[in-house]
């Protein structure tokens, strides 16, 4: 083999070896079919059907695939059959799949050894050929592509004639007449299109395709295997895994393409959609700066297909893949799914799975925490709402929550009634058909599925019930600690501001002759002077210590520690102070204890209403607690717990969450949101206001935010509109201007047959030479007919043509009589 070089640099080669050591990145045959049908889906074609079928030419079993896009022009069908050219670019919302520029050569030789490709645009028809059996029957050294183009103004290239004798020579189609047979194919379907024809298949060990087309002829679906004997056997599987039908229905997250197999459209489904007792939760990563949605819900098939849906740039990725907490024992999740849209992942080679990397184990680890979470929620609310059922959840018949159906003119998706039974369906629906008028259009845009209710996580009141009996059990073992060394237990009461600073614990002196301990993490309030004097010196010189040791921890941790901290103060019924600490206080000292590190750490500054001696609404620092205070306490929870609710536990305990891998990011969830719903709230009027204010505010700063979307995406519609018109301007244009010409040459065309004509009929004019001779004719006519009216009274010469042959018929018909 000749090494090719430039600038004297040697080339790489490719090997025609190549074309089958890149198919074997898909070891499953489903996935080279859906490469197939990305190209298809993709922006840059833009297709609206799609066809797969199965065919038999010439004897060999066939699969065909078609759709009705814009075609490729040759030089991007060059480009389709070489190896790394991908520029496909987004449109609006519409993102492309194919990013390495490799999916039609590995999965059309994943499928066969051969494949041809016939593509027609509005300008051209061409035909390019993909065959391993031609480059080994060639012996070829390099990968070669026959490529063959029509232009409809005749102007081939002449190089064409070498690859139209390698297609007929080493293709099913041996006659130009059998090439523009399938050419035509594509123009049934629709002006411009792609047609692929993939001979060759591959085959098991007993020599049958691997494809087996007799068990359903409206699908397509993989062999069954020696150890699978029945369609039962299957029922034990996902029917996504051996039906192409099932997986081309959950294929996309938002289908936009209708899918055809053997002749029968595919019922797509949004499988976000589809499930019951649906739940949107969100997941924030730490490597992102926005939440990523979730949605959790039931199986209404089979609770044994259950597990993550994740998807990426609207493509299916990984199908029912079960997390952590599915895989163990205690069966958790059982018929539950998750849909999520990993566009932060990077996909390998075959689109079947997702790179192995921290940010992908991550997200499966807190897909795991949140699907538990999920599991956890819906038995304590079925539990709560009907204590006495007995048949678990995943047992029940379920129907899903919404129903969408496809219209099949316009692709758009519509939500029908809860409740509709889709059996009811007809064959082909259409917009026109649908029960709400407001969306009885093509023309009407789809019905937003976002709705900005369903951006917030849902309500979790269990996990809530844990973290806050969780604080109590903790609090309980500080105090328990506390009698152990001989002091009375702390009571969490409600702090002072959080405004007064701390640096360094030192004793100072109060109005009232007693000394305060300051510092960092807690503050330290004797009550009286009796207690001061009972003292100590050993308990009084030592350091006073926080409950919790918030300076050992991450600025996440501290946040999650004070949410829960003001959480649990309400729980406990109780207000928090200033106190002093456990080591330095007497048995039967009253004693109030803060942690001014969580206090600083708040962003709003709190006031604390305490009815007292006409002292209400104070800023300032507390040096003691009169008698006759009163605190205002809430309610508090029950200390029951569900099952199995310490294993939660342990997930959520400081110890294992404290270390120095953790990011709150990484597990953060509607927890803390729902936590810090239940704070304690400021009670003035003046900020209760300003909060409302804050609040419209915000609800009006997001409002302007989708309706500049909204604005963006209608001017992203107009450009492109626009965009259309001037083409189509322009190509009016064009129209005109050559009708204009063909006008003015038919007008010259016309003038000159004019003057043909006027020079034919010149010689035989009155001036002629022949002229004399037509008078004398027309002369002798006159005198017959005068003489023919003896013969026939009722012949009126003035409505005879004397210069026709009208009077020499007369003439015959009257010597015929006579004679």
């Amino acid at each position: 083999m000749a090494t090719r070089k430039h600038r004297g640099i040697p080339l790489s080669s490719l090997n025609p070896k190549f074309l089958h050591t890149n198919s074997t990145s898909h070891t499953w045959p489903f996935s080279a079919i859906a490469e197939l049908i990305d190209n298809a889906y993709d922006p840059d074609v833009r297709a609206k059907q799609f066809w797969v079928d199965w065919t038999r030419i010439k004897g060999l079993d066939c699969l065909s695939f078609m759709d009705n896009g814009e075609g490729m022009t040759r030089a991007r069908l060059h480009k389709m059959l070489s190896f790394g050219y991908s520029d496909k670019k987004a449109v609006r919302d519409h993102v492309p799949v194919g990013i390495y520029g490799n999916g039609f050569k590995s999965g059309s030789m994943r499928l066969g050894k051969d494949a041809i490709v016939f593509t027609k645009t509005k300008d051209s028809m061409s035909i390019g050929l993909l065959s391993q059996s031609y480059l080994q029957a060639i012996k070829a050294q390099q990968i070669m592509v026959p490529i063959l183009t029509f232009r409809r103004d005749g102007q081939n290239q002449a190089e064409d004639a070498a690859s139209l004798e390698a297609i007929l020579s080493h293709s099913l189609f041996s006659t130009e007449k059998e090439l523009f047979s399938e050419l035509r194919a594509i123009g049934a379907v629709g002006p411009t299109g792609t047609r692929v024809i993939i001979w060759n298949l591959r085959t098991t060990v007993s020599g049958e395709t691997e494809f087996d087309f007799a068990a359903d002829k409206y699908d397509i679906q993989i062999r069954a295997s020696a150890g699978e004997k029945s369609r039962e056997d299957r029922a034990m599987s996902a029917e996504s895994e051996w039906s192409l039908r099932a997986y081309c229905s959950i294929l996309y997250l938002k289908p936009r393409m209708q899918i055809n197999i053997r002749g029968q459209r595919v019922k797509t489904q949004l499988i976000s959609k589809s499930l019951a007792h649906i739940a949107n939760d969100s997941y924030r990563p730490s490597f992102l700066t926005k939440r990523i949605r979730i949605t959790f819900g039931f199986n209404t098939k089979s609770k044994e297909h259950c597990g993550i849906m994740m998807y990426h740039k609207n493509r299916l990725i990984k199908a029912y893949e079960r997390v952590s907490c599915q895989r163990k024992a205690e069966r958790k999740g059982i018929g539950v799914i998750g849909v999520i849209e990993c566009n932060f992942l990077q996909p390998t080679h075959n689109k079947q799975d997702f790179d192995d990397t921290d940010q992908y184990r991550k997200t499966m680890y807190n897909l795991s925490i949140k699907l538990e979470d999920f599991w956890n929620e819906i038995r304590y609310k079925r539990k709560k709402e009907d204590p006495k059922c007995s048949v678990p959840i995943e047992d029940t018949m379920k129907v899903p929550d919404q129903v969408w159906v496809q219209c099949d003119s316009c692709l758009k998706w519509r939500r029908l009634p809860d409740g509709f039974d889709c059996s009811r369906l007809p064959e082909k629906w259409f917009c026109n058909l649908n029960h709400d008028p407001q969306f009885r259009s093509c023309l009407i845009e789809e019905e937003l599925e976002d709705q900005e209710e369903e951006q917030k996580s849902y309500p979790k009141p269990f996990k809530r019930r844990l973290v806050l009996n969780r604080k109590r059990r903790h609090n309980k073992s500080v105090q328990e600690e506390s009698v152990s060394e001989g002091l009375d237990a702390p009571n969490l009461v409600a702090p002072l501001s959080a405004r007064q600073p701390s640096n360094s614990v030192s004793p100072q002196a109060s109005p009232s002759g007693t000394s305060t301990y300051s510092g960092t993490g807690v503050h330290i309030l004797s009550p009286t002077a009796s207690a001061r004097s009972e003292l100590s010196p050993s308990l009084a010189q030592r350091s006073p210590q926080p409950l919790i040791n918030l300076t050992a921890c991450s600025d996440s941790l501290k946040r999650t520690k004070r949410k829960h901290f003001s959480t649990e103060v309400r729980a406990a019924g109780v207000t928090p102070c200033t106190s002093v600490p456990p080591t330095a206080l007497p048995q039967g000292a009253s004693t109030f204890t803060h942690t001014e590190a969580m206090l600083t750490a708040n962003t709003r500054e709190t006031k604390w209403e305490v009815e007292s001696d006409g002292r209400e609404n104070s800023d300032e620092p507390v040096s003691s607690v009169p008698s006759g205070m009163a605190v205002r306490s809430e309610p508090v929870l029950e200390e029951e717990e569900e099952q199995g609710a310490d294993t939660w536990h342990e997930m959520w305990a400081p110890e294992e969450v404290g270390g120095s891998d953790f990011k709150q990011e990484d597990v953060d969830g509607p927890c803390e949101e729902e936590l810090e719903e239940e704070t304690w709230t400021p009670k003035q009027p003046q900020e209760e206001e300003l909060l409302e204010r804050m609040r419209e505010a915000m609800e009006d700063r997001d409002s302007c935010r989708e309706e500049v979307e909204v604005l963006r995406g209608n001017c992203a519609t107009l450009q492109d509109e626009r965009s259309e018109l001037l083409s189509t301007l322009r190509r009016v244009e064009q129209e005109k201007a050559s009708l204009s010409s063909l006008c003015d040459q038919l007008k010259r065309e016309l003038e000159k047959l004019r003057g043909n004509a006027d020079k034919r009929a010149g010689p035989e004019g009155d001036d002629g030479p022949g002229a004399e001779d037509r008078r004398k004719l027309k002369k002798l006519r006159l005198r017959l007919a005068r003489l023919l009216v003896c013969f026939m009274p009722a012949l009126d010469l003035e409505h005879v043509d004397i210069s026709s042959e009208v009077i020499d018929d007369l003439l015959d018909q009257v010597l015929e009589e006579v004679t």
